[in-house]
């Protein structure tokens, strides 16, 4: 089994978990049941990468994971979980969906993660609770993306009436 040996993107300010110690053992369970999943799947090679993707999207949330393996043998191929979550912090309460990705690339691995989350507030008043240190990125087609701050990934703002829809994507590799 590969270790993850890459920075991981947590996306944690988006939903406002603070780093307690009971968070840090429910981040812990997180990343043993992605693990635990891809083990399941016979895809060890990138589980650890696919366990810290999985850990980066659920944090600070109750969740739901089905996965499932490309072809066989499992663990020479990509792997995916979706995921359901439901949040209650301070700045997000309400349900969110996800993806994971990992495959096996030229003996690294590489996992890519998208997080939707509907905001009950406006677009402008999201980017407020974008982590620190993040940058306005382009306009695709109208819609603005922002460069998230510690290198957590890239966030898209859609808005839906006076409410804000959140997509957060962000990729990582594993030695």
């Amino acid at each position: 089994m590969r270790r993850a040996g890459h920075r991981l993107v947590a996306l944690l300010a988006m939903t406002g978990l603070a780093c307690s110690a009971g968070a840090q053992q429910a981040a812990s369970s997180a990343a043993a049941v992605f693990e635990g999943e891809a083990n399941k799947l016979g895809a060890s090679t990138c589980a650890s990468l696919f366990s810290g993707l999985g850990n980066g999207l659920t944090a600070g949330s109750a969740f739901a994971v089905k996965t499932e393996v490309g072809a066989q043998p499992a663990d020479a191929h990509a792997m995916q979980g979706v995921v359901g979550m439901t949040y209650n912090t301070p700045t997000f309460k309400g349900k969110a969906a996800g993806i994971i990705f990992a495959a096996p690339v030229g003996g690294a691995c590489e996992g890519n993660l998208v997080r939707v989350a509907p905001y009950q507030q406006s677009c402008q008043e999201v980017v407020g609770l974008l982590p620190p240190g993040t940058t306005a990125g382009d306009t695709l087609s109208g819609v603005p993306t922002y460069n998230l701050g510690g290198n957590q990934g890239l966030a898209l703002l859609l808005p839906s009436g006076s409410s804000c829809v959140v997509v957060s994507v962000a990729r990582s590799v594993a030695p």
